[in-house]
């Protein structure tokens, strides 16, 4: 038996969806994602692939220049993590994560950021590197009734639902469109500026067009509307059927009528559909820096079925890492705590 470990950088186009059907995959791992999270992050789509014994893991990437030379490693928009068997052990694992360590560093890699998949990574483990657990993301089970659905929706997200229903808010389910996108990118940076959000949400249109490109049939729009037929709200969901997850992606609703409760109509329709189209999962996210705030408390008015989010930290060269983080003015104590913000010398 060859025992020995290969690892490869891949370009990122259809032979690497090609590679994926192999596993249970999110919208995250597809091609069309990762090259649209590029765009956000200003970075070059690129794919690792480990193989150990004829079982491999793979490895969405977003590589980002520090200079000439050296470079970093990012997930994408999302949670990326890593797709792997399930016959995998923390063993092979440790050896696969050693090798791919000397081939990065070999190609002037630093440094190394992974956002687990809440559900698809939820038995991820390695001793290699630096796991951390930020906090719970929250899903509903798609499986269910509309009645058990309905149970488990809280009673003031019930009476949400029911209030938009009652003055006429009306919802319109639709693929990725160039009519709808318009509509939602208007809602959506009216929402982020209401919120006081930072400039990382205020996604070029670059953006919105890959996705339109690349992703238009593994995403809807849902957009409700008030009585004189005026959008007020809309949400972006992703699905992949193969994993059977529906994701919440992006949404907003215009401030002048958050009061009718145009958003849990939304997300009660959400539901519904991955109910009628066979899907398992939707998935909510969860809080601000996976944190229990009220955005957190909003969604668990869904569905308390809960996930660990948690990211991987690994430093693949030590010495630039240090010397890196030391031009940033950190000292060793900060160096040496992956569990903060990381990589150091980027925030």
């Amino acid at each position: 038996m060859n025992t020995s470990v290969t690892c490869t950088l891949v370009e990122i186009d259809h032979e690497w969806d090609n590679k994926i059907q192999a596993f249970d995959f999110d919208i995250y791992h597809m091609s069309g994602w990762i090259k649209s999270s590029a765009l956000i992050d200003q970075g070059e789509p690129k794919g690792l692939i480990i193989t150990l014994n004829e079982k491999t893991l793979l490895f969405p990437l977003i590589i980002r220049r520090l200079d000439d030379k050296y470079w970093d490693i990012t997930s994408t928009y999302g949670y990326s993590g890593v797709l792997a068997g399930t016959n995998l052990t923390e063993t092979e694992i440790d050896k696969m994560l050693t090798a791919a360590i000397d081939y990065l560093k070999n190609k002037h890699c630093v440094s190394w950021f992974l956002r687990l998949h809440p559900i698809l990574n939820a038995n991820w483990f390695s001793h290699v590197g630096h796991l951390v657990a930020h906090g719970p993301t929250l899903s509903s089970d798609l499986t269910k009734t509309a009645e058990e659905h309905w149970a488990e929706t809280q009673l003031r997200h019930q009476r949400g639902i029911k209030k938009a229903q009652k003055v006429g808010v009306t919802t319109k389910i639709e693929q990725l469109n160039n009519q709808n996108l318009e509509i939602f990118i208007h809602i959506y940076e009216e929402t982020m500026r209401m919120l006081g959000a930072t400039a990382f949400y205020f996604f070029h249109k670059q953006y919105y067009d890959s996705l339109l490109q690349l992703l238009h049939n593994n995403i809807i729009l849902i957009t409700a509307f008030n009585k004189k037929q005026k959008p007020i709200a809309s949400s972006m969901y992703t699905y992949c059927q193969k994993s059977g997850i529906m994701q919440h992606h992006l949404g907003g609703t215009l401030d002048d009528y958050r009061e009718l409760q145009p958003s849990k109509l939304i997300t009660h329709e959400a539901r519904k559909w991955g109910r009628e189209n066979h899907y398992k999962v939707l998935h909510f996210g969860g809080g601000l820096g996976a944190q229990k705030d009220s955005l957190y408390e909003y969604k668990k008015g869904f569905s308390s079925n809960s996930h660990i989010f948690k990211t991987h930290r690994i430093v693949i060269n030590q010495n630039v890492y240090h010397q890196l983080c030391h031009a940033k003015g950190c000292t060793e104590e900060q160096i040496h705590n992956l569990t903060e913000y990381f990589p150091l010398y980027r925030k």
